[in-house]
């Protein structure tokens, strides 16, 4: 489906409403937004996030095409949805103020897209679809039928689940979990989430196929399978009793943070200053700030005050003391009054600042 939005207009189309729910009559940066969905973890993508109030959907439109975004953000300026504010920037127009409550009304709108940042939501969703049609096909002592993909990784994972698993009772059991989960979904929801899996003498719907027997695009469909499997994800963390929980458990994260940087984090706890930490890992200091970077903004337990000190805190303070809006803060400004400030001591403190408002 991903390569279908990628080449279909009307696709292109529908993305293009998601992608202007995302917009404000603020100025943002197209581009960051585009690379906070598709999923780049650099420290300004990640910090464009933050100050932007997605980083719920950080990764959710993984593999969607940098022209795509492009393509749909242009489409929304020529329909008068958006227009550039200044070079770089786009925001919303009275009419796309309008617009926006119109499809708020109309598209299915994801609940759950949080999940793809506390668990690896595309590997689970694939092995689960697989270990179910495994169990389906059992039940029905079926041995010869394709599987629903070829990727050999998967397979043996579920293979081995299997192993584990297999009982005369394993067929109920998944059965009746999957009854209690869809229970917790809408009817048109459950359907979607039911009618998509691969099963005996039933192969899985697909996105054009359920769009057409829901009234819906493709690419709501799409949405909605992506938000039904995080919600899945999220119903199995609560359920750990569940069979198919024990293949969601390795795929579960501890945090969002990448491990580099988590391990960076973890030294400066121990009491390493950000020196030692970066000669015992053979780091650059520059990498070694990235990572508390990264930490500082996926993980607001990070204590920033203490990092930055109280006499910074205090200078950075008085500079912006009149300015409330904090994504527009510009290093030069503080360049002006304190020409040695490092820039990695200004965006921390703008991190600290914007988990404070949150």
């Amino acid at each position: 489906m991903l390569n279908e939005l990628n080449k279909s207009k009307e696709g292109a189309g529908v993305f293009a409403d998601y992608l202007l729910l995302l917009f404000t009559t603020a100025p943002r940066r197209p581009k960051a937004l585009a690379n906070v969905l598709r999923g780049k973890r650099t420290v300004s993508t990640l910090f464009a996030g933050l100050t932007t109030g997605t980083l719920a959907y950080l990764d959710s439109w993984h593999g969607v095409a940098l022209p795509t975004f492009e393509a749909a953000t242009a489409q929304l300026v020529a329909d008068g949805w958006l227009v550039a504010a200044q070079p770089g920037y786009l925001q919303l127009t009275a009419a796309g103020v309008e617009r926006q409550k119109q499809l708020a009304q109309t598209l299915y709108l994801p609940t759950a897209w949080v999940q793809f940042q506390q668990a690896d939501v595309r590997q689970f969703t694939a092995v689960s679809q697989l270990a179910l049609q495994v169990v389906s096909e059992a039940v029905h002592q079926q041995r010869r039928y394709y599987p629903i993909t070829t990727d050999r990784t998967i397979q043996r994972q579920v293979k081995h689940w299997f192993r584990q698993w297999q009982s005369p009772t394993l067929g109920t059991q998944i059965y009746a979990d999957l009854v209690t989960f869809l229970k917790t979904q809408s009817p048109q929801a459950a359907a979607v989430f039911s009618q998509s899996l691969t099963g005996f003498a039933f192969p899985g719907q697909t996105d054009q196929q359920l769009a057409g027997q829901f009234e819906r695009s493709p690419v709501e469909i799409l949405v909605m399978r992506k938000d039904l499997s995080c919600h899945w994800v999220a119903w199995l963390k609560q359920t750990p009793t569940s069979p198919i929980a024990a293949l969601l458990q390795p795929m579960l994260k501890v945090n969002p943070v990448s491990s580099s940087a988590w391990q960076t984090y973890q030294d400066y706890q121990s009491g390493q200053n950000l020196a030692q930490i970066a000669q015992a890992r053979q780091l650059k200091l520059s990498t070694v700030r990235e990572h508390l970077l990264e930490v500082a903004i996926l993980w607001p337990e990070f204590p920033v005050a203490e990092l930055l000190t109280s006499a910074r805190i205090t200078a950075l303070a008085a500079i912006f003391a009149d300015n409330a809006v904090i994504e527009t803060w510009q290093y030069k400004t503080v360049q002006a009054v304190l020409p040695d400030l490092d820039f990695f001591w200004f965006r921390l403190y703008q991190i600290m600042r914007c988990h404070d408002a949150a």
